[in-house]
């Protein structure tokens, strides 16, 4: 019996240890001291990050991006600025904006002529020898497989991007290109599989699989954005949109309305559930905040700013 309580007090106690050793740590803030000197440093901080892996020009290869997309390049496709084949290694970057806070912060928005699009991902391709551009030679394609983290739509057309002069709130309008006596197709959107969008393109330049909304039912209300304890700053730094629940589609507040003491006043967006979000620095903190509603005619959608981090804040609208 004495044995028998010795060895259960050394279960107790092996457990105690345990678990304080296995308890979860303290939830991390979402808030943070850190100070920045402007918005055009948090687009920077939170813009995609490329990735560049090796291809043989020769044979052609395939690999993955830092979304899970798999580009696949074929063998003798490449050549240099004056038509040269190019042998030997290439660098491929990619770069991909497949969620919403992806696009929002590396200003990859999808609109095209002022017109907001349904997404299934964009992309950017840029390929390189000895620090020198190379490019796809005529009739030859790369492709570009995007997984869709559900069921992939229909109806997907290619767009390319071409960058646009003003910067401040998106860095490419999105295109159908036109088609030429020289290429049969600049580029197409196939259904891989379920879950899974394919582009196919002749170019390597910025690309994405697009749809226009059918006839939004588009609403006149308002966006007000307020702070607590202290002041917002001028027009021009608060930044604001709409994000679709249900879709890759999101809207910026405010260049295509205006704006008045906080408030936004918005004409753009349909009456389809969606999450507004807003944010700014405030003496060099970030602020953010969000919220989600159904915009309706004549509708005022308050988004009360709090002190945030803006890593996770960006993880936040990934989520939505």
């Amino acid at each position: 019996m004495k044995k028998m309580t010795i060895w259960a007090t050394v279960c107790l106690l092996s457990s105690a240890f345990l678990f304080s050793c296995s308890k979860s740590p303290n939830p991390v803030s979402t808030t943070t001291t850190v100070s920045y000197s402007s918005m055009d440093t948090i687009f920077s901080m939170l813009n995609v990050q490329p990735k560049t892996l090796m291809v043989d020009a020769v044979n052609g290869g395939s690999f993955y991006g830092n979304s899970g997309t798999r580009y696949i390049f074929y063998g003798n496709s490449f050549q240099t600025a004056t038509g040269a084949n190019v042998t030997g290694t290439v660098q491929i970057q990619v770069a991909e904006y497949l969620q919403k806070g992806d696009m929002l912060f590396s200003k990859m928005l999808p609109i095209s002529n002022n017109e907001p699009l349904i997404s299934g991902g964009e992309i950017n391709v840029v390929a390189t020898q000895n620090g020198q551009p190379v490019y796809l030679k005529p009739h030859f394609i790369f492709q570009a497989n995007m997984p869709q983290g559900g069921a992939a739509a229909t109806g997907m057309q290619y767009f390319s991007g071409q960058p646009t002069l003003d910067t401040t709130q998106f860095k490419a309008n999105w295109i159908q290109p036109a088609l030429d006596t020289t290429h049969y197709a600049a580029g197409t959107v196939i259904n891989v599989k379920f879950d899974t969008l394919g582009i196919i393109s002749d170019s390597l330049r910025f690309c994405n699989a697009d749809y226009f909304m059918i006839s939004p039912n588009y609403q006149n209300f308002t966006v007000t954005v307020a702070v607590t304890g202290a002041i917002l700053p001028a027009i021009g730094r608060v930044f604001t949109y709409a994000l679709y629940d249900n879709y890759k589609g999101e809207w910026p507040i405010g260049p295509f309305g205006s704006y008045t003491n906080g408030v936004f006043t918005e004409h753009h967006v349909p009456n389809i559930p969606v999450h507004f979000v807003a944010f700014t620095l405030i003496n060099g903190k970030f602020y953010g905040g969000i919220i989600g509603a159904t915009p309706t005619t004549g509708g005022n959608y308050t988004v009360n700013l709090t002190m945030q981090d803006p890593t996770a804040f960006k993880t936040s609208l990934n989520q939505l």
